[in-house]
């Protein structure tokens, strides 16, 4: 993956937070991002994650991506399980191996119990879990890690460190910001540090330099020193005693190196503690790929004696058809859907009665699924929490993404506009309006239908220029939202109003007129529409 004068900011005339930053990400490299608060550390890896588009410059050749964010949310109407399917089908695992993997990673991080368990319901550390595991699922050959161990216990922080060092060994790339500046001192790692909107080289913490400690400890007898020790002391014995040793580490490895001394049966006992010069640190070149080092990738060998064999990235559409999938089901689950649904019904309820004129019932019918269409695009859009939000972005890609949302509202529209045209046909007559002239059946619901798809189509475009990207604040989106179907149902040139006038002035003379030509031009704009939309949802994150 390689980035070549990438800037980014935020609005036609804000700051730029990156600016001709160039970055190449070969594979198996385990690569780490440093900076001060406010450095633009999170805007690149949003990038790298393929989560935001660059102002300028240009990225070429994102590998199978998987992301996770900071802070996770736990507003998802999902048990943990179920969410972890749901990402696993968004990265092309068929539904059983997803599930398989999610338990499997679950496990690893201690939070198996909690699979069946709301996210709502979840601490913050198990839904951080829950974040770490569907990015490990996909097994990605880029992972993003933004400040992941967050939150995690300590058992589950050295299983993210294990899993980082398993991912690069497999030959993938890991790219990690984390304010602990000890995190994977263990390994080899290229660091990068960000300043003025731009990249320099930086020296990683490694376990053979830096801050030293040197612990002096007794233990009972001349016994053997506990196996396993972290950071790989050097050990000197005093000869004239042999109960006490010296241990020297880094100061990344001294906690746990005196933790695991003093918890030892039969326990050590701490003697003498002392901070000694740093050695000087090797000489890394910032391009180089170097092979993961140290305990960490020795414990990853003993482990992984039999690697998966490289997965073949799924098909595009199916993973916009199993996040298109995932829309729905947050829906659903959400319960968002109840208060359009409602109102669409006491609208038909109020307008249609039993022995009215089709034809006019069906115009009636296909005009409310307008604003309809465009309240559930626009709850598509905007009921993902930004962290989810984002994940599944880093996925698929945002715009992908982004019309995914919108084939969800539409999806809903469409379904609970049939049903309406369904019911009219049933209850009204075929005749006209004034009960002179019988309407054929067949050619009157198929007008019906497809000014139901037409008039779902332009709510479709509505509710995208009325959310995310386009407009971000909720007063002005929902106020947008109701105005914009207003003025398409009533704006002269309409495809919406030629579609419901043809069925309306077509009932006074019984003649069935197919909107056609309203359904092309409905088309063209709804897919105008995704298409801009889209394209500002890469842009603007």
């Amino acid at each position: 993956m390689i980035l070549r004068g990438v800037g980014r900011r935020y609005g036609l005339r804000g700051t730029w937070v990156l600016r001709g930053l160039d970055l190449e990400l070969p594979a198996r490299t385990l690569v780490r991002i440093e900076g001060g608060n406010g450095a633009g550390k999170s805007t690149l890896l949003r990038l790298l994650a393929g989560i935001d588009g660059p102002t300028e410059g240009s990225v070429t050749g994102r590998p199978r991506t998987a992301y996770v964010p900071e802070r996770f949310p736990a507003a998802l109407p999902f048990t943990a399980a179920g969410y972890l399917v749901h990402m696993g089908r968004v990265h092309g695992l068929p539904t059983g191996e997803a599930a398989a993997r999610g338990q499997e990673w679950l496990a690893r991080f201690g939070a198996a119990e909690h699979a069946r368990t709301p996210l709502a319901e979840l601490s913050k550390g198990t839904s951080q879990k829950v974040a770490v595991t569907q990015a490990l699922l996909a097994e990605p050959d880029l992972l993003v890690l933004d400040e992941a161990w967050t939150g995690l216990d300590t058992a589950a922080r050295e299983e993210l460190d294990l899993a980082v060092a398993e991912r690069v060994a497999h030959g993938a790339t890991v790219v990690f910001v984390d304010h602990d500046p000890r995190r994977l001192a263990g390994a080899a790692v290229v660091a990068h540090r960000l300043e003025g909107g731009t990249l320099h080289a930086a020296t990683a913490l490694t376990a053979g330099h830096g801050p030293r400690v040197r612990i002096e400890a007794t233990g009972p007898g001349p016994a053997a020193l506990p196996p396993g020790l972290p950071g790989a002391p050097t050990v000197e014995r005093d000869t004239a005693n042999p109960a006490a040793v010296r241990l020297t580490t880094t100061a990344a490895h001294s906690d746990l190196l005196l933790t695991a001394l003093v918890t030892a049966r039969p326990p050590w006992h701490i003697t003498g503690l002392a901070q000694l010069p740093a050695a000087a640190p090797p000489a890394v070149p910032p391009a180089a790929a170097p092979p993961v080092a140290g305990p960490a990738a020795a414990t990853t060998r003993a482990r992984d004696t039999a690697p998966r064999p490289p997965r073949p990235s799924g098909p595009p559409l199916r993973a916009a058809a199993a996040l298109t999938r995932y829309r729905i089901a947050l829906l659903a689950r959400s319960q968002r859907w109840l208060a359009p649904l409602l109102l669409y019904a006491a609208v038909l309820g109020v307008g249609i009665q039993a022995g009215q004129p089709l034809l006019d019932s069906l115009g009636y019918a296909a005009a409310a699924v307008l604003p309809l269409s465009a309240w559930l695009v626009r709850l598509c859009v905007t009921q993902e929490p930004p962290a989810a939000r984002d994940v599944a972005a880093c996925a698929v890609g945002p715009s992908s993404a982004h019309c995914a949302s919108l084939l969800a509202g539409l999806g809903c529209a469409l379904a609970l506009g049939c049903a309406g045209a369904g019911t009219v046909l049933l209850i009204s007559e075929p005749v006209s309006t004034g009960h002179t002239v019988a309407v054929p059946l067949l050619p009157a619901a198929l007008a019906g239908l497809l000014a139901v798809a037409c008039c779902a189509l332009l709510g479709a475009a509505v509710g995208a220029l009325c959310a995310r990207p386009v407009v971000n604040r909720h007063g002005w989106s929902l106020a947008a939202t109701v105005l914009g179907a207003l003025l398409v149902l009533v704006t002269d040139g309409s495809p919406a109003k030629a579609a419901v006038t043809g069925l309306v002035s077509g009932s006074l003379t019984g003649t069935v007129r197919v909107p056609l030509l309203p359904l092309a031009g409905a088309v063209a704009v709804t897919v105008v529409v995704a298409a801009v939309t889209s394209r500002l949802s890469a842009l603007r994150g």
